[in-house]
């Protein structure tokens, strides 16, 4: 049984109802006292205010005739209100007229006048009247009351709250007892219930909902009891019975258990066999990759190495145990190949290795433990858990050093074919332009047909060795293109006209339908892929059938279509014809002639044009090859050859080597005009206005006294002079402003030429070639349209020259002995004036964008030797000049 609480219900509730009706009560006798004392307050200040309007008004007649007895009378009437202590009557200058004090003395105002109306303080309530006679003060009423008429009635309220709230409490006390009888008898009956529940688990007795409260809350708490403990009743039955199924299920279990024990017994036996089967399989993946040539190197979610088979410890020179605390980016891939440090954020694997990325072989350098590197090739792939979530990588890497050298010998051989081969046929062939133009000299009829044939069968042999080293730029991955607007029809022409005979012996009918349309690319390529095309279609056709070219402009490409009715490609083949050594038949390269890298070539073309490349099937035979090629919008313009003045007029002045000076200049091609004296010089200046004047005199004084008549006229003022004199005078500097250049006796040609070439701006070009037959070429060519040219046949004598004369423009070969195009170049950067020399690159060797930046001077243009011609070349050249020819122009007229 639950005992017997401290404090009971019942005892709680007597005492709520009991504080709670003592507290109402309290309230109310404090609002009743507080509302009595406010009436006596007022009703006290209403006695004053009537007092004084009495007084007022009887003491109006004392105060007009100083009648002060009759004045103590009127106050005399104050004697009927007991709470009045004292009161008095004053003057209209606040004089004491007639005063009432019935008890002990008691101290009067001495300024009434200052006040009016009611006053309180000191316990006392005072009143100031004022006694008004036709609207003029004549004097002032104090009456002053205390406030025992107050406390009577403060005592009074007092007593009877006291009485009041004894009752009331009795009262409380005897409704509080009984009323609480009918709340707690419920609860006391729940708690009775719930205590013997909870004693004998017995889920089957009820607390009883009778008396008023059946249909109150506390009813509806005991019937929700009830409900309570009947749904815990007939929880308790299905209890016990599910733990009696529960019994037979543990039963049923139990032997399932058993079974499977048995059943664990035998896949533990089979476990055990599969774990030797994974050992085995271990061991030998583990010697795969002990034996595995590539380095394999696992990285952890850390990205710090956990796995280093055999060759990549070799590689590196470390052990696995060298990695702790490092990533693969700090001990092996630090620097690049110059040595220059990488910084991780810029590494390719940690980058790949933080993100998750697969990276596919690239090429790279590794650096070993004793500071070597070495060049590889290496791939970094994800490791990930069933989930997808990464937990570290695999990096494989190869030692690629034997082949870097084998492709650098490749690289080397390529070159020197190049030269070697391309080289001696561009000076042939720019020796039979030179002939075939006329430049030297009329050549007979049959000649010329002979020379026309020379340089067919010379374009001829070049194109075929460009085919030849066009192979290995295809195995490199590298096709670089010449781009320019190309007439499609006229490319369509010119690879159709190169295969008819070839077509006529085949008895293959050649068909062309021309199709307007401008591309942008290369030309020869584009001949060169129509050509192949073209010949594969011809060769795989049977006699009297047809090959047909078509073209059609689309809304960016042009596309040529070659139809042919020979065999066809089968359909497996279509995708895989254009791969290098594929072939339809293995007969063909013997029945045929092809090598398999024709479709290779022409989809390397194509697709470094930015166009495409497919191969259909025909229907009922045959095969159709279709390329594109991007448009361009307009047409290129050609850039026009001008020709540089042949020569300069030159005003040379009186001088004892008038004539040696004269023939000198006259061999390089100046126009000389001589003066015999000095009055000569001015007078043939001013009308000859040669391009310079030279003046060699003997006397500084007279040569002055020229310099000074010929700066001063107009027309001659702006006429370039040169000084010739055997010692420096003390007072050339004076004349440094108007003097062109000074040049020291006894004159040198080279010196005197210089002088000259600066004073008249004459374009000069430094040819730079180790050929000497192709310089031969290249100088006259240049020469016959005016151009002075200087030859250098290695790197160093073409520093030295540039040192010297400063040339115009350089034109350079790269490949040269005792110094090579990029040593040439990388000397002249040193030099602030010559570092902005205008530059043409003119080489056999195709220069890629890489070493193109290596090659930059001034203005810089490349060109290959086996695809220009000698016309292109000096197109290349004038303009280049014409570039620096303006440039300087513009510099002088701002200066």
């Amino acid at each position: 049984m639950i005992g017997k609480p401290r404090n009971s219900i019942r005892r709680k509730l007597t005492t709520i109802i009991m504080l709670t009706t003592m507290m109402a009560v309290a309230l109310a006798c404090l609002g009743l006292v507080a509302k009595d004392v406010i009436d006596v307050r007022r009703d006290m200040d209403q006695d004053l205010l009537a007092l004084g309007e009495m007084i007022s008004m009887n003491s109006t007649a004392p105060l007009t005739f100083g009648d002060r007895k009759e004045a103590g009378a009127v106050l005399a009437l104050l004697q009927s209100k007991p709470s009045v202590v004292s009161g008095a009557v004053y003057t209209d200058h606040d004089l004491p007229f007639a005063t009432y004090i019935p008890g002990k003395r008691v101290a009067l105002p001495a300024h009434p006048r200052s006040a009016e109306g009611i006053v309180r303080s000191n316990g006392l309530v005072e009143l100031f009247r004022p006694i008004m006679l036709d609207g003029k003060r004549v004097g002032t009423v104090y009456i002053a009351s205390d406030l025992r008429d107050v406390r009577a009635r403060m005592k009074e309220d007092a007593q009877f709250v006291v009485i009041l709230l004894g009752a009331c409490l009795v009262l409380a006390f005897l409704l509080s007892s009984r009323l609480q009888r009918r709340i707690s008898a419920p609860i006391v009956e729940l708690a009775r219930v719930a205590g013997a529940v909870s004693q004998d688990k017995d889920y089957t007795i009820r607390a009883a909902g009778r008396g008023a409260h059946a249909d109150d809350e506390i009813g509806e708490l005991v019937t929700g009891f009830n409900a309570m403990l009947a749904e815990i009743e007939q929880r308790d039955h299905s209890l016990m019975r599910y733990q009696m199924q529960l019994e037979e299920t543990v039963a049923v279990r139990t032997e399932e258990l058993t079974q499977a024990n048995r059943s664990l017994l035998t896949a533990k036996n089979a476990a055990e066999r599969i774990a030797e089967v994974n050992a085995q399989l271990a061991r030998e993946s583990a010697l795969i990759l002990n034996s595995a040539t590539d380095g394999i190197m696992g990285v952890g979610p850390d990205f710090e190495p956990s796995f280093l088979n055999p060759a990549a410890a070799r590689m590196l020179g470390r052990e696995l145990g060298d990695f702790a605390g490092h990533s693969p980016h700090e001990l092996i891939h630090h620097s690049r190949a110059d040595g220059t440090p990488l910084p991780e954020a810029e590494c390719p694997m940690s980058e790949s290795l933080r993100r998750g990325e697969a990276l596919t072989m690239c090429d790279d350098t590794f650096w070993r433990a004793d500071g070597s590197s070495f060049p590889i090739e290496y791939s970094a792939t994800p490791t990930r858990d069933e989930a997808g979530n990464m937990i570290g990588a695999v990096v494989m890497f190869r030692d690629v050093t034997e082949r870097r050298a084998i492709e650098r010998l490749k690289s080397e051989f390529v070159s020197t074919v190049s030269h070697e081969l391309r080289t001696p046929l561009t000076s042939i062939r720019g020796a039979l332009g030179l002939l075939g133009s006329g430049l030297l000299g009329p050549i007979p009829d049959k000649a010329q047909r002979m020379l026309e044939i020379a340089v067919s069968n010379t374009d001829r042999l070049v194109r075929l060795i460009n085919d030849i080293l066009d192979l290995e730029r295809i195995e490199s991955g590298r096709v670089e293109l010449t781009r320019a607007a190309v007439d499609a029809e006229s490319v369509m022409v010119q690879a159709a006209e190169g295969l008819q005979t070839m077509a006529d012996q085949a008895q293959v009918r050649l068909v062309v339908v021309r199709t307007a349309g401008s591309l942008w690319g290369d030309g020869d390529r584009i001949i060169q892929t129509l050509t192949n095309l073209l010949g594969n279609a011809i060769k795989f056709s049977p006699p009297d059938t047809t090959v047909t070219l078509t073209g059609a402009a689309g809304p960016a490409d042009y596309e040529f279509c070659i139809t042919d009715e020979g065999r066809g490609v089968p359909e497996d083949k279509l995708q895989t014809i254009f791969d290098r050594f594929s072939q339809v038949d293995a007969s063909d390269s013997r029945d045929k002639g092809g090598s398999g890298l024709g479709l290779a070539i022409c989809q390397s073309i194509v697709n470094a044009h930015g166009g495409r490349i497919w191969a259909e099937r025909n229907e009922p035979a045959g095969s159709s090859f279709h390329f594109t090629i991007p448009l361009v919008a307009g047409v290129a313009v050609a850039v026009p050859i001008a020709a540089f003045p042949s020569s300069h007029t030159i005003l040379l002045c009186p001088s004892d080597a008038t004539s040696r000076i004269a023939a000198m200049l006259g061999a390089r091609g100046f126009r000389v005009v001589s003066a015999s004296t000095a009055a000569d010089v001015i007078a043939r200046a001013g009308s000859e206005r040669p391009d310079a004047i030279v003046l060699a005199v003997t006397t500084p004084d007279d040569g002055w006294l020229i310099v000074e008549a010929l700066k001063g006229a107009a027309e001659t003022c702006q006429i370039p002079i040169v000084v010739a004199m055997s010692d420096h005078p003390g007072s050339y500097e004076s004349y440094a402003a108007t003097v062109a250049n000074w040049i020291r006796k006894p004159l040198r040609s080279d010196d005197l030429i210089q002088a000259l070439d600066l004073a008249c701006r004459t374009p000069s070009v430094l040819v730079v070639e180790d050929d000497l037959d192709l310089a031969r070429v290249m100088t006259t060519a240049l020469e016959s349209r005016g151009i002075r040219t200087l030859h250098a046949v290695n790197g160093g004598d073409a520093v030295q020259l540039c040192k010297q004369h400063e040339p115009s423009l350089i034109v350079l070969d790269v490949g040269l002995p005792d110094m090579d195009g990029f040593a040439v170049v990388g000397t002249l950067r040193e030099s602030a004036a010559l570092s902005r020399i205008p530059l043409l690159v003119y080489s056999a060797l195709d220069v890629g964008s890489a070493d193109q930046s290596r090659l930059r001077l001034g203005p810089t243009e490349f060109l290959t030797k086996s695809r220009t011609s000698l016309a292109d070349f000096e197109s290349h050249v004038v303009r280049l000049l014409e570039t620096v020819t303006n440039q300087s122009n513009r510099n002088l007229h701002a200066a």
